[in-house]
């Protein structure tokens, strides 16, 4: 029995530093290629300012389409998109998950591009580090020069009504 013992206590051992290896060969992988521009740490986030977000227009005489300024995350992707330009709203603004395009916005940051909105996050809504929309990684490609890696970046979105 005591064998037995100490063969599983070995064989989990080899296993969970084989899982760690992985991790760093993918990590290292990641990472072949420098950012353009340092990113931040994920301690450095935590010291970010983290204004709520900031509505413009859909008042009376105002643009029919409200204009929010705020913070963008990223995110890999929705199951049945990945791979595609789509984005994750705060349920306050529109976001929830049916499998199909709920609707679209307009997100600015380096360049502005339309997204489809085909989910919904938390993006720790209500708190000092809230977040106006979750990009996925195409759709971070298309509106910001910052990498990936980064993890945030300031936005403009436009919700269509």
């Amino acid at each position: 029995m005591k064998i037995r013992a100490g063969a599983i206590v070995a064989l989990l051992f080899a296993a969970t530093a084989t899982v760690v290896a992985a991790a760093g060969v993918a990590a290292v992988t990641l990472a072949d290629s420098p950012p353009a521009r340092e990113p931040l740490a994920s301690s450095d986030l935590r010291s970010v300012p983290h204004p709520p977000p900031i509505r413009e227009g859909g008042g009376a005489g105002d643009s029919p389409t409200p204009t929010i300024t705020g913070i963008a995350s990223n995110y890999a992707g929705t199951a049945g998109w990945m791979g595609r330009a789509t984005v994750a709203l705060p349920g306050d603004l529109g976001g929830r998950y049916t499998g199909e395009v709920t609707g679209f916005v307009t997100v600015c940051a380096d360049r502005c591009a339309r997204l489809p909105v085909v989910d919904w996050c938390q993006c720790y809504w209500g708190s000092a580090d809230q977040r106006v929309v979750d990009l996925s990684h195409a759709a971070w490609a298309l509106v910001s020069d910052r990498p990936l890696e980064s993890g945030l970046v300031d936005v403009r979105l436009i919700l269509e009504r």
